[in-house]
C-alpha cells in the first residue's frame, strides 16, 4: 500500500532489479551486441546493477519498447529523440562527443560513381535507399529537402526501400542495388575508414546543415539515482575504458551531458514539416 501511495502521491521511482538498454540496429545485431558489450560490462560493475542489452527492429519498435518499459534506456537520433519525446516522458542523459565532427553531424545523399547522377534533380525516375523512417539523417533531413524543393519521393523516385541501418545503404548503393541513399555522414566516413567501402565508389550529392548528435535517453520512471550514475559512467569511460569505447565506436571521443537546446532547430524542422504527420509516420513506420 505504501508503495502504491508513494507512485500515486509522491511520483517517487523505485530501484530496478535490472537496467535494459535499447538501440537500433547501427551494423548488423551481432556485431553491434559485440561491440558494445565491453561498454555493457563496464556500466554493469558501475552501476552495480545487472544490464541486459537489445537491438530493436527500428526506432518505432524501441519507442514502444520504451513505453511497456521492457526497455529502460534507449539510444536516439535527433529526430527520433524529438518524435519519442513527444509520446512519452524522457530524460536526456548522455550526448555522444566525436573526435573529429564533435556534437553535430550531417546528412548526406551518395551514389555511385558510375551513375550518372550529380544533383537533386538527377535523382527522379531512380531507385533510392533511406535508413529508417526514424532516422535523422537517413530519412527525415532528406524528406526535409525534397518537400521544400515540392517533390513527393514516394512519387519522385522509381522506387525506394528503408534498407535498416547506415551501414546497409553504403553497401545497397556499392552494390548497385539502388542508385542512391540517404546515409549519416558519421557512418559514411567510418565505413571509409575501416575499408568496408572505398570512397573513390561513391559521389556525395548533398550535405545537410549541422545536425545535434544521438544521446541516451531515460524514461521518466527510472530510478533517479540510477540516471545520475549512468550519467557518471558513461561520462567517465573515455578515460576509464578506452579500449572498451574504442571497440563500439572509435570515432567517440566521449560522452558529455545533454544540453537539451541544441535540439531545437530539429524540432522547428518537425514543426515545418507538419508535426503531427511526420509522428504518425514515424510510429506506423514498424
Amino acid at each position: 500500500m505504501l508503495l502504491i501511495l508513494c507512485f500515486l502521491l509522491l511520483g517517487c521511482n523505485v530501484k530496478e532489479e535490472e537496467l535494459t538498454i535499447g538501440m537500433i540496429p547501427l551494423r548488423s545485431e551481432e556485431k553491434l551486441v559485440d561491440d558494445f558489450e565491453p561498454i555493457r560490462r563496464y556500466l554493469e560493475e558501475q552501476l552495480n546493477i545487472p544490464i541486459k542489452f537489445v537491438v530493436t527492429d527500428n526506432y518505432a519498435t524501441l519507442v514502444e519498447e520504451m513505453k511497456n518499459e521492457t526497455i529502460d534506456i534507449g539510444w536516439f537520433g535527433a529526430f527520433s529523440y524529438v518524435a519519442a519525446d513527444s509520446q512519452l516522458d524522457l530524460t536526456p542523459l548522455v550526448l555522444l562527443e566525436r573526435k573529429e565532427e564533435g556534437i553535430y553531424y550531417q546528412s548526406l545523399i551518395i551514389t555511385h560513381i558510375d551513375t550518372n547522377i550529380h544533383t537533386i534533380e538527377d535523382l527522379k525516375d531512380t531507385s533510392f535507399a533511406f535508413v529508417d523512417a526514424g532516422s535523422t539523417s537517413g530519412f527525415i533531413l532528406p524528406y526535409a529537402l525534397l518537400k521544400s524543393r515540392d517533390i513527393d519521393y514516394k512519387q519522385y523516385f522509381r522506387e525506394f526501400h528503408y534498407s535498416g541501418s547506415h551501414e546497409e545503404v553504403a553497401i545497397d548503393v556499392k552494390n548497385k542495388h539502388v542508385d542512391a541513399g540517404a546515409i549519416s555522414s558519421t557512418q559514411y566516413n567510418k565505413l571509409i575508414k575501416t575499408g568496408e567501402i572505398d570512397v573513390n565508389d561513391f559521389r556525395v550529392i548533398w550535405k545537410s546543415e549541422d545536425i545535434p548528435g544521438s544521446l541516451f535517453v531515460a524514461k521518466n520512471t527510472l530510478d533517479k539515482k540510477l540516471q545520475d550514475e549512468f550519467i557518471s559512467a558513461s561520462k567517465s569511460i573515455h578515460d576509464a575504458q578506452p579500449k572498451a569505447l574504442k571497440r563500439f565506436d572509435d570515432s567517440i571521443e566521449k560522452y558529455i551531458e545533454v544540453d537539451k537546446n541544441i535540439y531545437h532547430s530539429i524540432r522547428n524542422i518537425s514543426t515545418i514539416l507538419g508535426k503531427d504527420e511526420l509522428v504518425e509516420y514515424f510510429f506506423n513506420n514498424k
